[in-house]
């Protein structure tokens, strides 16, 4: 079982726009920044971030593989809105063991990937 959720408090449109007007334009939802490992109750966490780098906001999905102990888990998460802003996500994998972690983000309703990274743990 792997868990995925936003770890990053909701922020107001203020802060949103603020925060698009301190950095640079980005392509649109790429990861951003360093991927991080933590081990927290005996179980992986592996900490990443997405971009949005149009000043509007996106509906995008984001789509885990997971393999390790020769099984697969996937999970998706395709009901968030990123409005130009940087949203922090949190991992975390039933397993301290190495694992292989395959991570997609992608507009929907279509599924149109934009970035797509591969990660060992």
């Amino acid at each position: 079982m792997i868990l995925l959720r936003e770890v990053d408090k909701p922020k107001s449109l203020g802060e949103k726009i603020s925060e698009y007007l301190a950095r640079p334009p980005q392509p649109i939802l790429k990861f951003y920044g360093d991927f991080s490992t933590e081990l927290a109750n005996g179980k992986k966490q592996l900490l990443f971030a997405v971009r949005n780098g149009l000043p509007f906001p996106l509906l995008y999905g984001i789509y885990v593989r997971a393999s390790y102990n020769s099984l697969a888990d996937y999970i998706e998460k395709t009901d968030h809105i990123g409005p130009f802003s940087t949203d922090d996500w949190r991992l975390t994998l039933d397993t301290t063991q190495p694992a292989e972690v395959e991570i997609r983000v992608g507009l929907i309703p279509f599924e149109i990937m934009t970035d797509r990274t591969k990660i060992a743990v």
